[in-house]
């Protein structure tokens, strides 16, 4: 009796400790959503700093989502200047190592003769690449995208890229939270841009007038 006595003190007590210690669930909350909103407030303020120029403006085509099982199909970039000209581009189609898939001709308009006329190794397109966006921070829209299939390249080559990389989508998303998509075909709408054709650098030139714009919409803000 006395041990299972003792044992029921010790219950109780343990019982209490826990429960003493345990984080309020509101306070942790409310932390959490404190930091995630300096985060994206330092996002920001490093997108509009960046986009004063010199800025590169990137998109990548694919042949499907993921990078486990997909590769990159096609690079282009532009290199904007901080008077808001476009100074130079690059494009280039990858040689893939199997064929390109029907629908992603069918997106994209880049064909299997296309790839085997014009196309190089990626590892020969990602230098070039590489070459052309020197240090300079870069901009994608959705950014998480292109970045998983760089760092998948980069993996497969052993050419790492290290510029600081910036998200369209999320500036799009500051600059006009009343539209109701901010896909790339909708904002080339409303900031009066050329429709995105699934072709990297005409969605790049695209993707410039976007950055411009939001750029300057947040600015006055």
């Amino acid at each position: 009796p006395t041990a299972r006595r003792a044992l029921r003190r010790c219950v109780r007590r343990s019982s209490a400790v826990t429960f003493f210690n345990r984080r309020p669930r509101a306070s942790g909350g409310a932390s959490r959503t404190t930091v995630n909103r300096a985060q994206a407030s330092a996002a920001l303020d490093s997108a509009l700093q960046a986009l004063r120029g010199p800025f590169i403006v990137a998109d990548l085509e694919t042949t499907g989502l993921s990078t486990a099982t997909c590769e990159i199909l096609e690079f282009a970039a532009v290199r904007v200047e901080a008077c808001g000209t476009l100074a130079r581009e690059y494009t280039q189609v990858v040689r893939t190592r199997s064929p390109v898939p029907s629908f992603i001709t069918r997106l994209t308009g880049i064909t299997q003769a296309e790839i085997d006329r014009h196309g190089v190794p990626v590892v020969q397109a990602f230098s070039s690449f590489l070459a052309f966006v020197e240090d300079l921070p870069v901009f994608f829209h959705n950014a998480s995208f292109d970045r998983r299939f760089l760092g998948a390249a980069a993996d497969q080559t052993g050419l790492p890229f290290a510029n600081p990389t910036h998200c369209t989508l999320a500036l799009a998303r500051r600059a006009w939270p009343e539209l109701p998509s901010h896909k790339l075909d909708i904002l080339a709408r409303h900031v009066g841009a050329s429709d995105p054709t699934h072709r990297a650098l005409a969605d790049v030139r695209t993707t410039v007038a976007v950055a411009l714009a939001a750029s300057s919409r947040l600015a006055a803000a």
